[in-house]
């Protein structure tokens, strides 16, 4: 037994508690260190452009732009810090607004018009250009975790209980995909269904859906010549070597790895983002990794979002409550499953297709959405008997240490 401000924890408690902290910890951790390492990168990416842009017009500051992106991580730190200190059954009260805006935002930008090679996904709002998309992923997952966890299994095995949410999540992907942006819309199958399935929904029902929606991308692809001819090229190089002579995007990405090497050529020695490789600072800002800090970095951040992986589906399998879980489960499927997308698709193990790496890729409305997530999950977590109270008493702790010392000077 374990007493605490909150009162006293079972053995049982205190097993959670102390497997929710550890959990914790490892979020926290991986999560800043990505985000520090996505602004570093980010920095080191974009300089071949802004150096371009300053020779143009020496007006501009040098950096703007990772400068803007550094800004707002900032304000995403801000933000995970103000989604952890709300109550998480706070938030919840408010999903289906989130939603609800997430999807105004989303019918705004295919309205605007416009987009960036055939992808039309952001919306300008006077000074301020922002991806829906991104945000729709965070109040996705929320939505789909409050809807689900309020259905007893029987129900989630009945697909009439289901139309809800099977609607709200057809709603946030056809939108996307509306504007052209199949990439994003992979991610929300892999929320959707990820959370379908393990919120009890039969496999063979799953099976069933999975089928449509291979034959609805298998259009989408067919119907688009820059998708298509991306299919090709992927099936003809799967077990070629890079061509040297009419190099792909894929191919380009091969060759920053092999200059990487094991250790890279340092931060900023990377030549590929120069000339050769597009969507450096962005889609592929993981071969940059692997050139400038080698086999090495590369494996690094692997092991962070296996880290970040692990702490969510720690607190998915110890936390008390349905909601939480759910919630923790549908960040994982999106940080964690995002990732290993992107870094499959710049290694060339998948066709291109526009995603960014969570936390790295230059992006604001990416970072301000993933960090929230991450906040979402932590108020989650701070919620289960003995965590908070456990915090406040180390944070004491510290104190009286720091005071102790002081005194002794």
């Amino acid at each position: 037994m374990a007493t605490l401000e909150g009162g006293v924890l079972s053995e049982r408690e205190l097993a959670r508690r102390n497997d929710i902290l550890r959990a914790l910890a490892v979020i926290m951790l991986a999560t800043a260190c990505l985000t520090v390492l996505g602004v570093v990168m980010v920095y080191s990416s974009t300089a071949p452009s802004s150096i371009r842009a300053v020779d143009v017009n020496p007006d501009l500051t040098l950096f703007s732009v990772a400068t803007r992106q550094a800004l707002t991580t900032l304000v995403g730190v801000v933000g995970l810090v103000v989604m952890a200190l709300i109550p998480y059954q706070v938030t919840r009260r408010f999903v289906h607004v989130f939603l609800g805006l997430g999807f105004a935002l989303q019918v705004g930008v295919l309205v605007q018009g416009g987009g960036v090679s055939g992808n039309n996904n952001w919306l300008s709002l006077g000074p301020i250009r922002i991806q829906p998309s991104e945000f729709i992923k965070l109040a996705l997952v929320l939505w789909l975790a409050h809807m689900l966890s309020r259905l007893q299994l029987s129900e989630i095995e009945n697909l009439r209980t289901l139309w809800i949410p099977a609607l709200g999540f057809l709603g946030a992907a056809g939108l996307v995909v509306a504007g052209g942006d199949v990439g994003t819309g992979l991610i929300y199958i892999l929320i959707g269904a990820g959370l379908f399935f393990l919120a009890g929904l039969r496999i063979k029902h799953l099976s069933v859906v999975a089928i449509f929606g291979a034959l609805g991308v298998s259009i989408l692809v067919a119907a688009n010549p820059s998708r298509l001819r991306r299919i090709a090229e992927f099936f003809t190089n799967l077990f070629t070597l890079p061509d040297t002579h009419e190099p792909t995007q894929s191919d380009f990405s091969q060759f920053a790895f092999g200059t990487g090497g094991l250790t890279g050529a340092g931060i900023g020695a990377g030549k590929e983002k120069w000339r050769d490789l597009s969507e450096a600072h962005t889609d592929f800002i993981f071969a940059v990794i692997g050139e400038e800090l080698g086999l090495l970095g590369t494996l690094t951040v692997i092991a962070l979002f296996l880290a970040l992986g692990w702490g969510l589906v720690e607190i998915c399998r110890k936390h008390p409550a349905r909601y939480a879980q759910l919630m923790a489960a549908g960040a994982a499927l999106w940080l964690c499953g995002q990732a290993l997308a992107n870094m499959f698709v710049v290694t060339g193990l998948l066709p291109v297709f526009g995603v960014p790496l969570p936390f790295i890729s230059m992006g604001g409305s990416s970072m301000l959405a993933t960090l929230a997530m991450v906040g979402c999950v932590i108020s989650a977590a701070l919620a289960v008997p003995g965590v908070r109270e456990s915090w406040r008493v180390r944070g004491r702790l510290v104190q009286r240490i720091r005071t102790l010392v002081r005194s002794e000077r």
